[in-house]
């Protein structure tokens, strides 16, 4: 069977390789789907895990878990296998009562094409590899592109001696280090500083010669599928697409949680930043409903004890039209966005301290010299390429260098990558623990006299969430009441009751946690008794089945003889 390397980030067929071996050697446990094509025509794989010996999985609470929406940041997809074979092959009784109630769908790699082209070349991409805006497939402005001009397998940075116009000069700390240059600065050396690449004219020729002014010429991929979905999308977000799901990728993102109304959780993974993102990008929180609210604070305590990472409201930030939004606003489920790995809490843990305070020029520069103690400290200064000199054929002699971004900055190194995948999948096992889970607690049949019955059923949730999960959820009537049904053969006679009864939402025990006076709330609405009363005939079958049916807390049926 294979395993899960943690040496390395893995390609688009080593990830299916593994899925299916998992598949073929955990059957009873797991299941491989492909739910859509990317734009490139790759498949976009879904993993379905459960204990299918102990009910279907759309008959459990399910946790929804997805990555690599962008295109680098691929410690995501690595944190959602390492929760997948968590799961397959952990055995202790927190793991057994997960597998045993509840679902798992994670998908691990939501955007392969552009993953698959970040990990096999030089090239530096948020999101799709479809060319956007459209002009982009035909046409590419003159300037200066990104290229790996020294082929060394890399995109870094490169410094060009211009006293009269550079606007950064070498840090006095560091020599590594690049600051701005300020009006009192008066005598060189200057720099300016560019994205590592050459001249090309507007028929994608390349210059000869370097003359000055060009422009520096953005990506031709220039989507962010994370701008691309329903909840507050802005055509003029950078990024945003044409028009909402206007990308397969989204589609199937979108498809895929509305096909399985059994979601209660939704835990999406994104580097980087260390932190947990979380909604309204729209909607401040005064606005918010207080006990929705409330909530989101205590899955988000659950997130910050398994990972250090602080919650942090994306209130006020470009971040309008992402999956958190759509997925809390449309569904009313709570989904937290997390940024993986943090290279600066790491360097200058002081810093996270405010997440939400935005530092001065200083305190940047600051930050910088940290990340390199730090990158010598920890990583023995192979995080950094120090500044070289290289003869470009259009600029002459410059220099290359600056961070690793794939293997340090942007993703963390692979010495780090166990513990951030173990941190992650801590806390999805925490938030898949949290959600409702309903029961038939007890049955109770009275033989009233010739042949009729009065049958009494107590039906609850043993779960810390409300089935109905959010207020927002009851606001936008994304989620059925939950509904309790009496299964008698056709000719029982029913004299009291109705064979089918809504019930309304059962609550978790943390609504008794919400209110508190001298430290003790009121009990939690967590059950509920249903009476009926029925005549058999003699052509009627002695049993009686009564089934519990909640969208987000499970699916429940008791069978019992008259």
């Amino acid at each position: 069977m294979s395993k899960l390397r943690l040496d390395k980030y893995l390609l688009y067929d080593e990830i299916n390789e593994l899925m299916h071996s998992w598949q073929e050697n955990y059957p009873n446990l797991i299941t491989v789907e492909t739910i859509g094509q990317s734009y490139e025509g790759r498949d976009v794989w879904a993993l379905t895990i459960t204990n299918k010996n102990t009910g279907s999985p759309d008959t459990k609470p399910a946790m929804y878990v997805d990555a690599n929406i962008h295109a680098g940041e691929v410690t995501g997809s690595m944190a959602a296998l390492h929760l997948a074979e968590y799961l397959l092959t952990t055995e202790n009784d927190k793991i057994k009562k997960l597998l045993d109630t509840r679902t798992f769908y994670i998908l691990p790699r939501i955007n392969p094409d552009g993953a698959e082209l970040y990990l096999t070349t030089p090239t530096l991409l948020r999101s799709s590899v479809r060319p956007f805006p459209d002009f982009r497939k035909d046409e590419d402005p003159a300037g200066l592109h990104a290229f790996d001009i020294n082929g060394d397998g890399r995109i870094q940075l490169m410094r060009i001696r211009d006293d009269q116009h550079g606007a950064w000069k070498i840090s006095s700390e560091d020599p590594r280090a690049m600051v701005e240059r300020s009006p009192l600065d008066l005598e060189g050396p200057f720099y300016h500083i560019y994205t590592e690449g050459h001249l090309l004219d507007a028929q994608g020729n390349i210059l000869e010669n370097a003359r000055y002014p060009f422009e520096a010429v953005d990506t031709k991929y220039g989507l962010d599928l994370n701008r691309n979905f329903p909840a507050g999308y802005n055509p003029l977000t950078p990024g945003s697409g044409p028009f909402p799901l206007s990308e397969p990728e989204t589609r199937n993102q979108v498809e895929f949680i509305n096909k399985h109304s059994n979601i209660g959780g939704v835990l999406l993974y994104h580097t980087t930043g260390g932190v947990l993102f979380r909604p309204h990008s729209t909607v401040p929180d005064k606005n918010f409903d207080k006990t929705d609210l409330a909530m989101y604070k205590e899955l988000g305590n659950i997130g910050t004890k398994t990972t250090s990472y602080p919650v942090v409201c994306c209130y006020g930030d470009i971040w309008s039209g992402v999956l958190d939004d759509w997925c809390f606003e449309y569904k009313g489920l709570f989904a937290f966005t997390p940024e993986l790995w943090d290279a600066v809490g790491r360097a200058a843990p002081e810093v996270k301290k405010d997440p939400y305070k935005e530092p001065s020029k200083e305190e940047l520069n600051q930050l910088e010299i940290k990340l390199l103690q730090w990158n010598d400290r920890e990583l023995s200064g192979q995080g950094f390429t120090a500044w070289h000199k290289f003869d470009h054929p259009q600029f002459g002699s410059i220099e290359i260098g600056g961070w690793k971004v794939k293997e340090c900055r942007q993703n963390p190194p692979v010495k780090f990558l166990e513990q951030e995948c173990y941190k992650m999948t801590q806390f999805a096992l925490g938030y898949a623990l949290s959600l409702p889970v309903v029961h038939i607690d007890e049955i109770e049949v009275t033989n009233l006299e010739n042949n009729i019955y009065q049958i009494e059923a107590v039906v609850s949730n043993h779960g810390f969430m409300n089935t109905n999960i959010s207020e927002q959820a009851k606001k936008q009537k994304a989620v059925r009441q939950d509904l309790v049904t009496l299964n008698v053969s056709e000719t029982t006679s029913l004299i009291n009751g109705d064979f089918q009864v809504e019930i309304g939402f059962l609550e978790g025990y943390s609504a008794g946690q919400q209110s508190r006076f001298y430290r003790f709330g009121k009990p939690a609405k967590s059950g509920k008794r249903i009476k009926w009363t029925i005549q058999l005939t003699e052509a009627c079958s002695k049993q009686i089945s009564i089934t519990l049916k909640s969208e987000r807390g499970g699916v429940k049926t008791k069978t019992i003889a008259l």
